[in-house]
């Protein structure tokens, strides 16, 4: 006789609460099981890309302000070393582009590895499988949940991750640009008051 689960309701409906965040933090000590584990050193590589690629991406947004100068200037051999440095910056970006997706596909194939021989080990564990597949009337298909729901959250994860690891650090530097701009726009208006100031103090 199966046993009923609970009723599907507003209840069970998945939710950004603490529950989740346990979960999920389960979920991340399976795939990374410690700092020097295979996963570990990849997604350590995927850092160190991002951040090499928009550090790129910065040189290369600072290059077209550079041929004002130089087409101002009439300088043909500074507009052939700047064109030529914009050519590699540019093919830099593309392999540094490369590179971080070939580390997402490795890193999903190693997630969805691990954690479907994770979960086929609880769930092969004791007498789960038969509690799943023929006392549980609320789960349907294990299987089958754990072979494609595993595929889709790891494709996703995979996906997500270089845009998650680089938003901080991305946050953090241009806070840092705004505040420097903001400090030399108050230099610049507060220009004539100081020096009158520096004046009266030296008199």
């Amino acid at each position: 006789m199966a046993v009923p689960g609970p009723a599907p309701g507003a209840g069970s409906r998945p939710r950004l609460d603490l529950q989740f965040l346990h979960r999920f933090l389960q979920i991340l000590k399976v795939l990374f099981p410690s700092w020097s584990s295979q996963n570990a050193l990849m997604f350590l590589t995927l850092l160190c890309l991002t951040l090499l690629e928009q550090l790129v991406i910065y040189q290369v947004g600072l290059i077209p302000s550079q041929y004002y100068g130089v087409l101002g200037n009439k300088d043909l051999e500074g507009f052939k070393t700047l064109t030529f440095l914009a050519v590699m910056f540019i093919v830099l970006n593309s392999t540094l582009k490369s590179f971080d997706q070939f580390t997402c596909n490795l890193l999903y194939v190693s997630w969805r590895k691990d954690l479907t021989e994770h979960l086929h080990c609880l769930y092969f564990r004791g007498r789960v499988y038969y509690t799943l597949n023929v006392l549980r009337d609320d789960i349907d298909n294990p299987d089958q949940r754990i072979s494609q729901d595993v595929e889709r959250f790891c494709r996703q994860l995979s996906s997500m991750a270089s845009k998650l690891i680089v938003s901080p650090f991305t946050l953090v530097y241009y806070t840092y640009q705004c505040f420097q701009r903001f400090k030399h726009m108050q230099i610049r208006v507060n220009a004539e008051p100081a020096a009158f100031y520096s004046r009266h103090q030296h008199l």
